[in-house]
């Protein structure tokens, strides 16, 4: 089996990567209307988009494919800061690593997509690095209402419960996708 990203791989993995976005990116708007809603974004992406995940990632089984949509991922969510980009690298690195010899194995996969969910933290780290200057750029998107619930539901030790968000949707995610995987893409002979 070939290691190396080839052109059609690359081309599978920008279209792969535009759905996981498009998803992702109509996710985080719509939840971000209702701020609790907002703070479980990581958990219901991570659920939602598992099966994205996981249908990607075996239709490119090469090294460098998950990595290359951390960076899709970290691109898109760095608008204001590039600390996302800097952590979608780092899951993406990390995730690449649980599957390095075992990309054909469900499991690894699912594994994989619990840490690679993290990167939807990336605009959560603002609330931890620059709450102030974060929250007064929400105000003139949802006005100051929004902003006090926001403030008040957002203490310091919140990214800990944002991450475990995070770290459980991936995990759910996962074993969805790789359920669904298995039931109808397998079957239907979609994956490689």
């Amino acid at each position: 089996m070939k290691t190396k990203l080839t052109t059609k791989d690359l081309i599978t993995a920008g279209a792969f990567g535009a759905i996981y976005l498009v998803l992702l990116t109509v996710l985080s708007s719509v939840l971000t209307i209702v701020p609790i809603l907002f703070l479980a974004t990581p958990l219901i992406a991570g659920i939602i988009l598992g099966t994205v995940y996981m249908l990607y990632a075996t239709k490119v089984p090469r090294t460098g494919a998950i990595l290359v949509l951390a960076i899709l991922v970290g691109l898109i969510t760095s608008m204001s800061t590039i600390y996302p980009l800097i952590f979608a690298v780092v899951w993406g690195l990390i995730a690449e690593l649980i599957t390095a010899k075992r990309r054909k194995s469900a499991g690894a996969l699912a594994v994989s997509y619990c840490v690679f969910n993290l990167t939807s933290m990336g605009p959560f780290f603002a609330l931890v690095l620059a709450k102030d200057a974060f929250l007064e750029s929400c105000a003139g998107y949802y006005g100051e209402e929004y902003i006090a619930t926001l403030d008040k539901l957002t203490p310091s030790w919140i990214v800990l419960v944002l991450i475990a968000l995070a770290l459980v949707g991936g995990l759910l995610g996962g074993l969805f996708g790789r359920k669904i995987l298995k039931k109808h893409f397998v079957k239907a002979g979609i994956t490689a």
